[in-house]
């Protein structure tokens, strides 16, 4: 969570406490638990499980690199008796699922992981982490009974890989299985920040214009075209500078930064590129306030076509125009409404006029922000898109399919309705499918040897 010093501010964390907060808001009792995030060499671990608390709910954080995590999780389930389950962001998802509760499962994908995976898999330059993303994204396929998605892209998406699997049946031709629930902000949260100035300390010029970039540099950040983009912005106009709140996103898109910090070691305008690493949550929003604007570089790619941009939302909410590449949902949005500039992937030498138009009408800027903020609070507010998750906790319900399982499975992940469904269980069990592939390909020729042949014969000529 964002609280207790947590230093990696991720779209993950606020998710998740938008999710609790919004059930807790709705008088849900609800028993929250939490996975450390500190996974680099410079976080060693400390405690399996430590007792926290955030805005008045209390939680347990565990570290899953100490105990066994999907054992704590099943006792306290077990102790509580909920009446539902939600696992907010892919991985808990699937934990939830790996789990084989009894209850009804809500399960949020943040975002579709296997078009990231896709973008991983493309610099790590072989398919390997594809499975591993699949072992979780599957597991909610299979036993959810309903989903959120974080744009209607991704919906279809999900639906699609449904399909695949026997969750599209006759029994959930009228319920809709997958829905939407957009990346938010809880508007009604944001507050004045604290300390106005801390990024014009930073940079040490009274009159800078600081463009800020804040979260991780994800696979699908295009390193080149932001680097490019602000360099070129420097150089034409002296006030503009750039500060990062953020980082690596450890052991998963490690050279994404390494490439962003190695053209800035390059750069002749080096000591106005600002990379201040994850900073604390309980600043984060100073930070974040204390921009003159906010700037987003995406690769034109599958991922960016479906996902979302949490990161910006945060931006608008405090009144922070933004400029981003167009390709996300988000981006269309922005450009119908007018709120914000979207400028073309791949194009640096765009990014860089509109830094510098902004940078040299700055009331213009502001006035754009005040846009931005507007167009948020309509239309990404906590209070405005958290429906459908409330209406199915006043009762929490199986997907029909999930129902009629339930008859036969009280876990529900053994029973199936259907062929397709069937075949997708039985791979649940096949840790090894090449080499059951194999084993099937040896039983097929033994087959046809012709002593079995004959003894087959002669077992119904006799019988």
């Amino acid at each position: 969570m964002m609280d207790g010093g947590a230093r990696r501010v991720t779209a993950h964390a606020v998710r998740t406490w938008h999710f609790a907060d919004a059930l807790r808001r709705a008088g849900h009792e609800i028993l929250l638990c939490t996975v450390s995030q500190n996974l680099s060499k410079a976080d060693p671990p400390t405690q399996f499980v430590e007792r926290r608390e955030k805005g008045g709910i209390p939680y347990d954080n565990v570290d899953m690199r100490i105990g066994d995590m999907l054992a704590y999780f099943r006792q306290r389930c077990d102790a509580f008796q909920p009446d539902g389950i939600v696992g907010v962001t892919t991985e808990p998802a699937g934990w939830v699922c790996h789990m084989r509760p009894t209850a009804p499962v809500w399960c949020d994908l943040h975002g579709w992981v296997m078009a990231e995976a896709q973008l991983k898999a493309a610099r790590d330059g072989n398919d390997d982490v594809l499975p591993h993303f699949w072992f979780h994204e599957r597991a909610v396929l299979r036993r959810a009974d309903k989903i959120s998605a974080v744009t209607h892209a991704h919906r279809f998406a999900v639906l699609g890989e449904l399909a695949t699997i026997g969750r599209l049946n006759r029994h959930n031709v009228h319920y809709d299985l997958v829905v939407r629930i957009p990346c938010s902000v809880d508007v009604d949260s944001i507050r004045s920040p604290s300390d106005r100035l801390i990024l014009r300390r930073l940079v040490g010029q009274d009159n800078a214009f600081v463009v800020l970039w804040s979260g991780a540099f994800n696979t699908w950040t295009d390193p080149a075209t932001l680097f490019e983009g602000l360099e070129q912005a420097m150089a034409a106009e002296p006030t503009v500078h750039f500060a990062a709140t953020g980082g690596v996103v450890p052991g998963h898109a490690d050279a994404v930064l390494e490439e962003f910090q190695a053209r800035v070691e390059r750069s002749p305008h080096r000591g106005r590129f600002h990379l201040l690493g994850w900073v604390e949550a309980e600043r984060f929003a100073d930070y974040v306030a204390a921009a003159d604007l906010a700037v987003c570089a995406d690769f034109p790619c599958l991922e960016t076509s479906i996902g979302v941009r949490t990161r910006l939302l945060e931006a608008m909410a405090h009144g922070v125009p933004i400029v981003l590449t167009r390709g996300t949902e988000l981006s269309v949005e922005l450009e119908h409404a007018g709120a914000g500039w979207i400028v073309e992937p791949r194009n640096p030498a765009m990014l860089a006029e509109r830094i510098c138009a902004a940078a040299r009408d700055r009331a213009m800027a502001a006035r754009m922000g005040a846009v931005c903020r507007h167009f948020v609070e309509e239309h990404y507010s906590v209070q405005r898109t958290f429906g459908p998750l409330l209406e199915w906790a006043e009762h929490p319900a199986y997907a029909p399919d999930n129902a009629l399982k339930r008859l036969e499975s009280p876990t529900i992940i053994e029973a199936t309705v259907n062929r397709m469904d069937a075949d997708a269980r039985a791979l649940d069990y096949a840790e090894d499918i090449p080499a059951m592939a194999r084993a099937q390909a040896e039983l097929a020729r033994l087959r046809a040897k012709w002593p079995l042949r004959l003894w087959r014969w002669l077992k119904r000529r006799f019988r």
